[in-house]
C-alpha cells in the first residue's frame, strides 16, 4: 500500500509520525537528512529512523530489519524515488509506505 498525505507546513506531520511510531514497534521512518533524524526524533526512536538519499542506501539500511510500515517524512524525495521504493518494497503485501510531506511550491 502507498499512501501520500500532502499537508501544509507546520501542522505537525513529524509529530504525527512520532506518535504512530510509538504505537507500532514494526514501523520505521525515512528522512532525507541526518540532521532531521537527530534534531526532531526522540532518542528512543532514532534507531528506527533512516537517513538516506538513494534507494541503494535505503535498501542497505533495511537489510535484516523487521518492519511492516515505512513512513517517509517530507516530500523532498522525488516522485520517482517514492515510486521506486513502493515498487521494490511495497510489492510485498505486508509492507505499507506512508508519506507525510508538503509538496514543493506550496
Amino acid at each position: 500500500m502507498l499512501e501520500i498525505n500532502n499537508q501544509d507546513r507546520g501542522i505537525g506531520k513529524t509529530s504525527k509520525i512520532i506518535e504512530l511510531m510509538e504505537d507500532d514497534e514494526l514501523a520505521l521512518c525515512l528522512v532525507p537528512y541526518y540532521e532531521i533524524k537527530r534534531s526532531q526524533f526522540p532518542k528512543e526512536l532514532q534507531k528506527r529512523v533512516i537517513s538516506a538519499r538513494s534507494f541503494k542506501n535505503v535498501y542497505d539500511e533495511l537489510q535484516g530489519r523487521r518492519y511492516t510500515k515505512l513512513y517517509i517524512d517530507e516530500l523532498l524525495y522525488s516522485n520517482f524515488f517514492i515510486a521506486e521504493l513502493f515498487y521494490n518494497l511495497g510489492r510485498r503485501s505486508d509492507i505499507s509506505i506512508i508519506v507525510y510531506g508538503t509538496e514543493i511550491g506550496k
